[in-house]
């Protein structure tokens, strides 16, 4: 089972899996990450649903949307009835907005479904670095990173920080390369911002159709189409990501 296919099993029902799915995880680590991240966030999304009011009207809007796995238009009380977990994301921005977490997406986006699952990707990767991530809000986490470590580690990438004085002024707690996609090298800078750390991502897969907000509960960020690959940029909740857009824009470059 290649990975698209398996991504698309899981994304529909993390906790019900097929016998097919279940054999191609139980001997692949990189399917078995893939899973365990998308049970977590799904969990998180229970939580979140859970505890939240459902707007008036929504009802009527989600009975709209066609189901297109049955044909029908059948939706139930969205508290009684179970989504599933790609359904989270597929649903209308009204929807989304109920939930208190979203890609604070138009309801007309026309993002694909790999987009979406890559936005999934990327704040489950978040939560898997959230403890060095508290540490520097908290100021536990002093380090400093020189720009040749920085480098080194987002050299797998084709990328590197331009050496000029806006980057000197610029504080680098973290720097390593990550796993997002397993078929693809990544590196995750983290730097202090207005609200907390502030990371910065760069990954060589494939560019994004166009430049998109993801966020939750408590992040808030921004996928960057950029060169070969894509950058992402992330903060808490409150974070102005501006300057770090044009700082970073500015002086992540590929390597020739």
């Amino acid at each position: 089972m290649d990975e698209i296919e398996f991504r698309k099993r899981v994304y529909a029902s993390p906790k019900e899996l097929d016998r097919e799915t279940l054999d191609a995880t139980r001997d692949n680590p990189a399917y078995q990450k893939i899973l365990e991240q998308t049970r977590a966030l799904e969990l998180e999304l229970d939580s979140l649903v859970s505890g939240v009011a459902v707007p008036g009207g929504l009802k009527e809007k989600l009975l709209a949307i066609p189901d297109t796995a049955n044909g029908s238009n059948k939706v139930s009380n969205i508290h009684s009835t179970r989504l599933s977990f790609f359904q989270y994301y597929a649903l209308a921005a009204c929807l989304l907005l109920a939930l208190g977490v979203s890609f604070s997406l138009p309801f007309n986006s026309r993002l694909s479904s790999s987009d979406l699952a890559f936005g999934n990707d990327i704040l489950a990767h978040l939560y898997e670095d959230s403890e060095e991530i508290s540490e520097i809000n908290s100021g536990l986490f002093d380090d400093i990173v020189t720009l040749p470590e920085a480098n080194e580690s987002m050299a797998k990438t084709g990328t590197q920080l331009a050496s000029n004085e806006s980057m000197h002024n610029v504080a680098i707690r973290s720097a390593k390369p990550c796993e997002i996609l397993p078929s693809f090298e990544s590196a995750h800078l983290l730097v202090e911002g207005n609200q907390g750390a502030v990371s910065i991502i760069v990954i060589n897969n494939s560019p994004v159709s166009g430049e998109y907000a993801i966020g939750d509960g408590r992040f808030n960020g921004i996928v960057i189409p950029m060169g070969d690959g894509n950058m992402i940029l992330i903060g808490e909740k409150n974070e102005n990501l501006d300057r770090y857009k044009a700082l970073f824009s500015e002086s992540v470059e590929r390597i020739i």
